[in-house]
Order: structure tokens, then sequence, then C-alpha cells
């Protein structure tokens, strides 16, 4: 089984890779560096640089390397960026999710793990929360 990790070069994405290669598994890291340092990429992994936004090369990335599932890490993780430039965070986060999907489509790849953010529950009533506590968001990050 081979797992594209989207967002690999960034330190969630780099950390989900290289347990994925201690695991034992085939690795693609995609990531345009815009945040993310190529020196974050694991030893092991494949590397393609690339925008998840564009989902003609992310397709190509998926059957060069004969993936079977994608971990989507990749996106804009700045609440305060997000608030002073919607339209951005709304085109990479949302419109990058759409062309991986695409792309996955495209390439008959079935298997996705979305990483999300806790940003979506805003500021709870309690300290816990679940996939059941109301969604709050409070910027166009979450």
């Amino acid at each position: 089984m081979t797992w594209l990790v989207t967002g690999g070069a960034g330190y969630i994405g780099s950390h989900i890779a290289a347990a994925l290669i201690d695991a034992g598994l085939e690795v693609v890291v995609l990531d345009d560096l815009s945040t993310g340092r190529a020196g974050f990429v694991p030893a092991g992994a494949a590397f393609v640089e690339c925008d998840v936004r564009n989902a003609h090369e992310v397709r190509a990335a998926l059957v060069t390397h004969g993936v079977t599932g994608v971990i989507h890490a990749a996106g804009m993780k700045y609440a305060g960026l997000s608030v002073a430039e919607p339209e951005y965070a709304y085109g990479l986060n949302v419109g990058g999710t759409v062309a991986v999907l695409e792309a996955m489509a495209a390439a008959g790849v079935s298997s996705l793990v979305f990483s999300s953010s806790c940003s979506v529950y805003g500021t709870p009533a309690s300290d816990a929360v679940d996939e059941a506590t109301p969604v709050s968001p409070e910027s166009p990050y979450a």
C-alpha cells in the first residue's frame, strides 16, 4: 500500500509520513513548499513539489507512484490570515481539497484520511470536545 501525504513537508504532515514509513508503508509526500520545508520530508519518502489546487499534477503523482490512499494534511493553517484574506483561505483549503478529491476520482484512489482542525468548534462550552460537539467556527480558517 502506498500513501500520498499532502502537506507532507510541514510539521504535522512530515510526522505522519515518518510514522507511515516506520510502519513499513510506501510514502509519497506532496507539498508546494510555501510553508513546508524540503528538509522535513522523511528519508525513504518520494517527494513531489506541487500545489494541491492543481488536480492534474496531483493525479499524475497518484498514478506515477501507484498511490492507493491519501492523507490530506495540506492547507492554509493561519486563522488570522484567513480573516485578512478569506478568498485565499477558501481557495487553498476548500479548492485544494476539491482538487485532491477530483484527482483521486480520476486516478481511481478511494481511501482518504482528512486532517482537519478543532477550530471548527470555536470556543466550546466545555474543555472536552468530540464529533458530537456543535460546530461554531470563528474564522474562515475554521
